[in-house]
């Protein structure tokens, strides 16, 4: 008689999937998707506790171990006892297993549910892959001290920010984990966190529960199954509580934001209180529209790649991301990266402004409306949003809640409807901080304000101001050309008639207006109400100004055009000045000439102060005070600030020449020339306009010590500048000791902040060297530590606030050239075994592993290099490097450490990667790949969509053509295609190429003749291979063929014949001219016709 043993475990197991529906068996999902109930929980443990006790049989060990995964998973979801161990499971299964019974049960019951076994630095991760299938452990979400549940309320706050994909969900939830316990600081925490977020928005979005009192069971009823991706028990009764609270914490984040987006107008800004009364800050989020067309003049543009940069009055705040522009009728169309940008305010009275530059030249000035705030002379009115007290008003103005927060200046009258204003605190400038309740008044002399409280609706729409700007440095910032217009929103509460306009405490008559000068402007309604303040400069509209240096005897002059009855005053000390009919004369007295002077102009009104560069013959360097310089070297951090003022003596102008070399060992050097054109007026250029250039040709070549020499000269030389990443570097005295000296000398250098990462271990926290000392005073010198001598190797870098940028230098214990033959399973591990000797390629292996492998430890080192040393440069890194060169990886990296579109920028400029260069079936391969893992994960589905659309938006900004490859990525299916043919179009769009850029003589021509040789060799139609009709355009006509090409996976970059370093530099030269307007579309077509094509083409 055959005796059949029952297998209470395989009952348990098929009972718990039929419940489920799942008649197929697992689906692969994480544990945490089953949605364990109590009961089963309770049942699971009385079942492990009699199996694990009994003699293991091997026919039941298959759903032993499944048993064991589900519920050690389930145990660390429900009861985790913040014990990275095996002990809260064992200690309720009364039971203690050995590790071999671990890695077995793990690996037999991984295997069941078809789930991954994780792999950590030192190999394979059996409890941490258990833990990573329970989602997040409950008694720590609903903890107020750990940072669980703070970091999902920041994530619903901050939602906003990941709109127009700008940044997934899990990225924007790495700004908030500081707050969590160390080891849950990883991409999977990341991702589940932002599931959480992502379902709550979603949730919010598509069902009416502003009004629910119990939005959880509302859902319960509308959309059955809706917790099911949640990764907490939502079976305990306190986790609908909690879920209750991010629900209305969400609808009304997304009410807000909603409110918010309504009243948002391009260029405008919105600013927000920050510290501790009386010590206070400003910073304000500047709103840019996703595109916008500028009037420039564009004969003027030496390329259609512009620098963006925004300044506070004549001083730079913050550097934007390039944008490149596309040329049309009306101007030139900018998409911008980020639609809105926050800085720091230091100089709150001044105007914020964005500036678009072209090879250093500012050439269109965009003035934010309202970000001038005369709190001088104005009240504050500040209303609490979203945990934030925002700025209402400056004038008149009414709120929503029955709070407001106001800052008053010295002198005003204060009439209260109710109870006494609260008084918080006196700052330095005597402003006095209140709260108020109730209704308030302020009175001083003409100006009257009332601040309304508690009503329906708050009236953030202001009239504005509009105009021509002057673009000169001038005090005020903002200067019109001409009266500027009056204009009202839509829905104004006053009608104009309503209104007056007040110039200076005068009735402003527009018919009969003509002073120019410094305006305090006010508008009032009828009954005396100041509904908005400005304050601004008025010139003619026909005011110009043309600048000549002085030659031989002659002294240099000022010629000033359409200044009617203009008053103009030059003050200087260092100048005299005499007048004649159509000038004035500038005599410099002293050796040296200034390099600025003040022109006041004004009429019955106080006079502008414009200030001019003087007309200094030739070029001159400026430091980041105005001050002449004579350095004759700088690193890349120091640009920002310095520039160079170019004056023609030419009567008709002149032609400068300016020349970036790259000085590597590499030949030849790569070159990059500008011709500047300068007229009447001196040209000043920005050095920090053209950072990400030289970044670029430094990328090129894999050498820290190479520099870039920066040369300007007409008919004779004229400038000489060195330009180094680094201006410091590590010179060692003996093993354990060393100081910073200079690049040039290696003389010792103060200042210096050094700090070393160990490199195996990007989590965690670096050490602060300590500067040697003599009487107290640093020495430039440094020891290492202990520590640093037994593990290895380090990275020693400057520090964040270092005043010194010394190259960042490798410290290798002794251990590090021994043990290059131990086995290795994780970038981390590689890490630390990496020596550029004796193991050099031992970093790049991992990178290979890493291209087919989602789940790999090395994704989890790169987060963490992203993360916390993002102020280094990317060539610092060996792992970056790697990753660079490993085409297959890097294209999989954009998918899975969802990379935006600015680190993508980055990557680009720091380690030179041309994009276009990674062929195109390698993109398949890592969109089907990342697709195929994340769905996965268990995460939500709306979180996998908004992936998806996230990294196509990305892809479109790095892949030319994305639009047109239908679906292509996902499929890889080439039908799906648009092909056209190239002979028909490109023709078409290369003669409107040539009529945009008529006016331009400085057509790009590297590579031309190499680029013209190799298509005329390919099996193309006669028009596509004459269709560079000049010599001149040969490089910018044919580079986006040959790179189709390549994108293709039908040729390779190194098929020109160049050194790698010279095709980096010439392509991306190449490709900038008009990038969107001819390469990006030209390329987009090629590579859709190659790929549709026969494979003979």
């Amino acid at each position: 008689m055959l005796l059949i043993t029952a297998n209470p475990l395989k009952a348990w197991i098929s009972e718990f999937l039929l419940n489920r529906e799942l008649f197929k068996g697992p689906h692969g999902k994480p544990l945490y998707s089953y949605q364990v109930s109590e009961e089963e929980y309770r049942s699971l443990l009385e079942l492990l506790k009699q199996q694990l006790r009994r003699e293991t049989n091997s026919v039941h060990a298959k759903h032993l171990g499944a048993c064991f995964c589900l519920f050690v998973s389930e145990q660390y979801r429900r009861n985790y006892n913040s014990s990275w161990s095996w002990s809260g499971a064992e200690a309720e299964l009364g039971i203690s297993l050995t590790p071999q019974q671990h890695a077995e049960l793990t690996r037999d019951g991984l295997a069941f549910w078809k789930r991954p076994i994780r792999c950590r630095d030192s190999g394979r991760d059996w409890l941490g892959s258990l833990f990573t299938e329970g989602g997040l452990p409950w008694p720590l979400v609903q903890s107020e001290s750990h940072g669980f549940g703070r970091a999902v309320r920041r994530g619903i706050k901050h939602f906003h920010r990941t709109e127009d994909n700008r940044r997934t969900t899990a990225d924007l939830m790495a700004d908030f984990e500081e707050g969590l316990p160390a080891v849950f600081r990883n991409l999977e925490t990341r991702r589940l966190l932002a599931g959480i977020v992502d379902q709550l928005m979603y949730l919010v979005e598509c069902y009416p529960l502003k009004n629910q009192r119990d939005p959880a069971s509302y859902l319960d009823q509308q959309t059955p199954g809706w917790t099911d991706a949640f990764p907490i028990p939502l079976d305990e009764s306190n986790a609908r509580t909690l879920l209750n609270d991010w629900l209305r914490d969400a609808g009304q984040k997304r009410q807000e934001h909603k409110e918010r987006l309504e009243k948002a107008r391009s260029f405008t800004c919105e600013h927000f209180l920050h510290g501790t009364l009386p010590q206070w800050s400003i910073r304000t989020d500047l709103i840019l529209p996703s595109e916008a067309t500028f009037a420039i003049d564009l004969t003027t543009l030496g390329s259609t790649r512009l620098e963006l940069a925004y300044y506070e009055g004549d001083r730079l705040l913050a550097r934007g991301a390039a944008v490149y522009g596309q040329l049309t009728a009306e101007g030139i169309k900018v998409r911008f990266v980020n639609p809105q940008v926050t800085v720091e305010r230091r100089m709150l009275d001044e105007p914020v402004s964005m500036r678009l530059l072209d090879n250093g030249r500012t050439i269109h000035y965009q003035f934010f409306d309202g970000s001038a705030l005369d709190y001088r002379e104005t009240p504050l009115v500040f209303e609490s949003r979203s945990e934030h007290w925002q700025l209402v008003a400056t004038s008149s103005c009414s709120v929503a809640s029955g709070l407001a927060r106001l800052r008053i200046p010295q002198g005003f009258f204060i009439t209260s409807e109710g109870a006494t204003p609260d008084t918080l605190a006196q700052d330095a400038d005597n402003g006095r901080w209140v709260e108020i309740h109730s209704d308030l008044s302020l009175k001083k002399e003409a100006d009257h304000y009332q601040i309304e409280v508690s009503q329906a609706g708050s009236d953030d729409c202001k009239p504005t101001l509009t105009g021509v700007f002057a673009l000169y440095e001038s005090s005020p910032s903002i200067v019109f050309l001409g009266w500027p217009r009056l204009e009202l929103p839509k829905d104004y509460p006053h009608s104009r008639d309503e209104l007056l306009e007040f110039v200076n405490g005068e009735l402003l008559d527009r018919q009969r207006n003509n002073s120019y000068g410094i305006v305090r402007y006010a508008l009032r309604n009828r009954s005396g109400k100041t509904l908005l303040q400005r304050r601004f400069g008025v010139l003619p509209r026909e005011f110009s100004l043309s600048l000549f240096p002085g030659l031989g005897q002659q002294p240099a002059r000022l010629l000033p055009q359409g200044i009617n009855l203009l008053d103009l005053q030059v003050v200087s000390n260092s100048l005299a000045v005499e007048q004649s009919e159509h000038a004035l004369h500038l005599l410099h007295q002293g050796e040296n000439p200034p390099t600025t002077f003040i022109l006041e102009a004004g009429q019955r009104l106080p006079p502008i102060q414009l200030h001019l560069p003087y007309p200094f013959q030739g070029a001159r360097l400026l430091d980041q005070y105005g001050n002449p310089s004579r350095v004759r070297e700088l690193t890349l951090a120091e640009l920002i600030g310095y520039r160079i003022v170019l004056t023609s003596g030419l009567p008709q102008g002149q032609t400068f020449h300016m020349e970036m070399a790259l000085i590597c060992t590499e030949q030849p050097h790569p070159k990059r020339v500008f011709s500047i054109r300068v007229g009447s007026t001196p040209v000043m250029l920005n050095l920090f306009s053209f950072l990400s250039d030289m970044q670029n040709m430094l990328g090129a070549v894999d050498e820290q010590d190479a520099y870039i020499a920066l040369s300007l000269e007409t008919e004779q030389p004229l400038l000489k500048l060195d330009i180094r990443r680094y201006g410091g570097q590590v010179q060692w005295e003996g093993r354990h000791a060393f100081y910073i000296g200079n690049t040039s000398n290696s003389a010792m250098m103060d200042g210096v902040q050094a700090e070393a990462m160990l490199l195996s271990d990007p989590k965690r926290m670096p050490l602060r060297l300590t500067e040697k000392t003599s009487e107290r005073v640093g020495t430039g010198g440094f020891d290492i530590p202990q520590t640093m001598q037994s593990l290895g190797p380090w990275l020693i870098y400057p520090g964040e606030q270092s005043k010194v940028r010394f190259r960042p230098s490798l410290y290798i214990t002794q251990n590090n050239s021994i043990d290059s033959e131990a086995e290795v399973y994780s970038l981390h591990r590689a890490a630390e075994l990496f020596h550029p000797l004796y193991n050099p390629h031992v970093i790049e292996q991992q990178i290979t592993a890493m291209a087919t492998d989602f789940n790999h430890s090395g994704w989890q080192y790169l987060a963490d290099l992203k993360q916390q040393y993002r102020h280094l440069p990317l060539s610092s890194f060996e792992t970056w490097k790697a990753l660079s060169r490993n085409q297959a990886a890097l294209s999989f990296a954009v998918f899975r450490l969802e990379i935006d579109e600015s680190f993508c920028a980055r990557i680009r400029d720091e380690l030179a990667i041309i994009w276009e260069t990674i062929p195109l079936p390698l993109w398949v391969q890592a969109y089907q790949l990342f697709h195929s893992s994340i769905r996965l994960t268990g995460l939500p589905e709306v979180l996998v969509n908004n992936l998806v659309s996230n990294r196509a938006y990305v892809l479109r900004s790095i892949v030319s053509g994305f639009d047109y490859l239908g679906d292509y990525l996902s499929t890889g299916n080439r039908s799906s295609l648009t092909s056209l043919p190239p002979e028909h179009v490109l023709p078409i769009w290369y003669q409107d190429l040539r009529r945009l850029h008529e006016s331009n003589r400085n057509w790009p021509t590297l590579l031309g003749s190499e680029l013209s040789r190799w298509v005329d060799k390919q099996q193309l139609s006669p028009q596509v291979k004459a269709l560079s009709l000049v010599d001149f355009t040969d490089a910018v006509a044919y580079l986006p063929i040959f790179m189709a090409f390549v994108t293709a996976g039908k040729a390779r970059v190194t098929d020109l014949p160049a050194t790698p370093a010279y095709l980096k530099f010439a392509i991306r030269l190449v490709s900038d001219f008009d990038r969107q307007g001819w390469f990006v579309p030209a390329h987009a077509l090629m590579v859709s016709y190659l790929l549709a094509s026969q494979d003979e083409v």
